[in-house]
């Protein structure tokens, strides 16, 4: 008795996903919003005042920065979490204990329409803390 062999049917289509694409794609938008997670920081709605061209430079990607924003009513805030003058005093004391390279610069965010004793009193909170790399934040004109 003669056995008979058949040949695997060609028609039978392996399907398989290719997922390079899909990993590519994932890759790229994880890369996007690592890059953009640091500008969301700057939620609080503050209308800065203006400078003269080349005042205003973009942070630097390299140093850290922790911004802190004084609102048109007077209110305080770091980054998107609203703080009073004490609490704003315990995070000034916070990172003024760090090494000098170590320290996060502080950029204030503050309101065009307050008044510049405002703007003098959490500068004066942070040289009393011990802070010495603090800036001051403004639009382009």
């Amino acid at each position: 008795m003669a056995r008979s062999f058949s040949r695997p049917n060609r028609l039978h289509v392996i399907s398989e996903l290719n997922v390079t694409p899909m990993l590519d794609l994932c890759f790229v938008l994880l890369i996007i919003f690592m890059i953009a997670t640091p500008v969301l920081e700057q939620t609080t709605a503050v209308n800065l005042p203006r400078a003269e061209k080349g005042a205003g430079k973009s942070p630097d990607t390299k140093v850290q920065y922790r911004f802190v924003s004084i609102a048109r009513d007077g209110s305080y805030a770091i980054g998107n979490r609203t703080v009073t003058l004490a609490q704003l005093e315990a995070e000034f004391a916070s990172i003024a204990i760090l090494p000098e390279a170590e320290q996060p610069v502080v950029r204030i965010r503050a309101d065009s329409t307050l008044t510049y004793q405002k703007v003098i009193d959490v500068m004066s909170t942070a040289k009393a803390k011990g802070l010495i790399k603090v800036g001051l934040d403004t639009e382009i004109r």
